[in-house]
């Protein structure tokens, strides 16, 4: 099934205002979710540019509007391009932009396909490139489990569906753009487990095949050693058609699957998290996503959280060959006090990552072992002040990166980018 997309800016231009979750999109909405001039723009919403290209991908662009939005999520893709997007309406609105915000285009898929929540990078949503994405729309309580597909940067999306499931998405990744791998979990009546379903996709997404299901499924052919259903994901990376890793916390700790049969059968490392680990005395653990590296190899690495009361303590595991092995890194930071705590540090490579806390920018050039505190940014620190939750940091080069901020019980947020490895800020 393909649908084509339609810009239709001027309706575009006023529902574009993008809500958070499910919840917001019952909300009538406020004068904020229109059409503005770019010099009467709320000081307390991000105003963007969208253009609607030329038919046949010429370069002449129609008309412009100028519109104020709410963005909740952001991936880079190179120093100039990049992707933001959120829900409004039960409609995803995703836009990007390949000159650092200048302008943008919209490239989300059809209105005809209902999204009840906002589907998260690498859960619900994953692209290998500008043009080649995978966008997953759970189940409702009449509805099939779709994953689409463009292979045109948006202009146009496929549909394969995975049938009716009551599992929901916990972690999507492609190795490449034809190998890719969909885990769909739900939450067990027993505590502490959740049934897992594991599916891959060999031709880009075209189609779907459950690979493996946790110990009290019935086991696809040649599964013989499932994920347990003990224990909860927090996420999946595969660096090749056939070998990958996926991070758990089973009873409370942090624990670590690999794979090396493209998702059938699962071996528990033994060097992930042991309790010589200098991690100290904690309340409860926080295992973060696994982040593949944007540069230098094939290297990825896992924060893991340490909350004690109302903060939380982050430092990592760094692999620098597919997981096999893993070297513990404790970070000379200070404690994340009671918001953001969820927001780990951002590593472009195995040396170079960054971390905000507060309305501060540190920096590691040694693979988090020491880290600096980066001058203070005066247009970070204004925009801070009045959104100081933070919903995505990354960067895309020593020099590139954006952050989003906003405070959600104004249903605001705003993007902004660093030019010079996060020293300074503008707005996009």
């Amino acid at each position: 099934m393909r649908f084509k997309r339609r810009v239709l800016l001027p309706l575009l231009a006023l529902l574009i205002v993008i809500g958070g979750c499910s919840e917001e999109s019952a909300k009538p909405e406020t004068s904020s979710e229109t059409a503005v001039e770019p010099d009467k723009a709320d000081d307390g919403g991000q105003t963007i540019t969208l253009v609607e290209p030329e038919e046949g991908g010429g370069d002449n662009e129609h008309e412009k509007y100028v519109v104020q939005t709410r963005l909740t999520e952001l991936h880079l893709f190179d120093d100039t391009t990049g992707m933001a997007w959120g829900l409004t309406r039960s409609a995803l609105r995703i836009y990007l932009t390949a000159n650092n915000g200048k302008n943008w285009i919209a490239l989300s898929p059809s209105e005809q396909v209902e999204f009840s929540s906002l589907p998260a990078y690498g859960e619900g949503m994953f692209f290998t490139d500008a043009k080649h994405g995978w966008i997953v729309r759970s189940a409702g309580a009449s509805d099939e489990t779709l994953v689409l597909r463009t292979v045109d940067g948006g202009e146009n999306w496929s549909i394969a569906t995975l049938g009716r499931t009551d599992e929901t998405p916990t972690s999507l990744y492609f190795s490449d753009r034809n190998h890719g791998w969909l885990l769909l979990t739900k939450t067990s009546a027993n505590a502490g487990r959740e049934d897992k379903t594991l599916y891959r996709t060999i031709d880009g997404g075209e189609s779907w095949r459950a690979v493996m299901r946790t110990v009290g499924g019935t086991q696809p052919a040649g599964s013989e050693y499932p994920l347990p259903d003990l224990g909860y994901v927090s996420g999946m990376v595969f660096q090749s058609a056939s070998a990958g890793y996926a991070t758990m916390l089973e009873l409370g700790k942090p624990s670590l699957y690999r794979t090396s049969d493209a998702g059938r059968n699962w071996k528990k490392a033994s060097n992930f998290f042991s309790a010589e680990d200098p991690i100290g005395s904690c309340d409860a653990y926080m295992s973060g996503k696994p982040q593949s590296y944007r540069a230098g190899g094939q290297g990825s690495w896992i924060p893991i959280g340490c909350k004690q009361r109302d903060t939380v303590k982050y430092n990592g595991y760094f692999s620098q060959n597919g997981g096999a092995g893993w070297k513990f890194v404790s970070f000379d930071l200070p404690a994340q006090q009671s918001l953001n705590q969820t927001i780990a540090p951002f590593f472009l490579d195995r040396m170079n990552g960054w971390q905000v806390r507060g309305n501060r920018l540190y920096r590691t050039f040694d693979g988090g072992t020491a880290w600096k505190t980066l001058p203070a940014s005066d247009k970070l620190a204004e925009q801070m002040e009045k959104y100081p939750e933070v919903f995505r940091l990354q960067f895309v080069s020593q020099k590139v990166g954006w952050i989003l901020i906003g405070k959600t019980e104004i249903r605001r947020s705003l993007l902004l980018q660093t030019l010079d490895g996060g020293v300074t800020w503008k707005v996009l």
